[in-house]
């Protein structure tokens, strides 16, 4: 059972040692700004479930209505140990303040993951977790992803120089653009093409364009939990330096948000890897893509 944060009472003791009891409940959009702030604890250390709420906070503002967005917590207790569960379409991003993690994966365990779950940008530190939950309800595995987490504060962003080369032209990404690089991304799936027209429209992202042709040969995009992503270089187009041109560009719009800025890139891509490295972003843990496969039949549908 699911309930709202607002109707369900408990004792806390007995929520902590009677499982039986244990329940998902929702957490309403009027008290994502009350769970986001609790991240400034410490900081960096929570910078990415800052901007994972944060996100979500910006969106639900641009569509009050936005389908599929659910934040759960494990009997309303997010103020104690700061645990959330995030599910987005297909996708679910999880953290907690408890170092034990015994409280998200109690909430794990209670998920529906029938449909199948992208798993997106989880940290190491609650990576077993997952990893317990997915054994234990004998769920398959589509793939499980290592990706490298490069940081860099507000600061340095703000002090990062942009040139832009001549003959090309730096523009916000289109609903057109996002479909050229969902034809053309390797994580092309079901429901990619939305995914990328929302982050188009709602999420800070560049496009570097050649001037006399209009043709778009270089691209980044900020995904839901705040990192850098799905940047890439046309074929033609690659070692001219374009990809650190929408990086920057990118890293700077957050800068201008008042926020850190973060970029995760898969373990095996090694010049990705050294332009962020390049540009000054600092290694800084690793971060996790972890796809189930469904139990039930169907594809994803918006």
């Amino acid at each position: 059972m699911i309930l709202s944060c607002h109707a369900y009472l408990y004792d806390s003791f007995a929520a902590r040692t009677m499982e039986a009891t244990d329940q998902l409940c929702i957490i309403p959009p009027s008290e994502w700004t009350e769970l986001r702030d609790l991240y400034r604890l410490n900081w960096p250390e929570h910078h990415v479930a800052y901007a994972t709420v944060d996100n979500f906070i910006r969106w639900h503002e641009k569509d009050s209505g936005i389908k599929n967005l659910t934040i759960y917590c494990l009997n309303g207790s997010w103020r104690e140990d700061g645990t959330y569960l995030i599910v987005d379409r297909y996708q679910l991003f999880a953290y907690s303040l408890d170092p034990t993690n015994c409280v998200l994966e109690k909430a794990l365990h209670l998920l529906d993951w029938s449909g199948g779950l992208k798993v997106s940008s989880l940290l190491s530190r609650h990576r077993a977790p997952v990893i317990n939950v997915i054994t234990a309800k004998g769920l398959e595995k589509e793939y499980d992803s290592e990706t490298f987490l490069y940081y860099m504060p507000k600061a340095e962003c703000d002090a990062l120089q942009l040139s832009v080369p001549e003959g090309f032209e730096l523009k916000a990404l289109s609903a057109d653009d996002a479909s050229t690089a969902n034809d053309v991304w390797p994580n092309r799936h079901q429901g990619s093409l939305f995914f990328l027209q929302r982050l188009a429209a709602w999420n800070p992202n560049a496009g570097l364009y050649e001037c006399d042709t209009g043709k778009l040969v270089a691209w980044c995009f900020r995904l839901q939990a705040g990192p850098l992503g799905a940047l890439q270089v046309d074929e033609e187009y690659k070692r001219r330096g374009f990809g650190t041109v929408v990086a920057i560009a990118v890293a700077k719009q957050i800068a201008n948000l008042g926020q850190d800025c973060f970029a995760l890139v898969n373990a095996a891509n090694v010049p990705s890897k050294k332009m962020f490295e390049r540009i000054g972003f600092k290694h800084d843990g690793e971060a996790y893509w972890v796809r189930t496969f469904p139990t039930v039949a169907g594809e994803w549908k918006d």
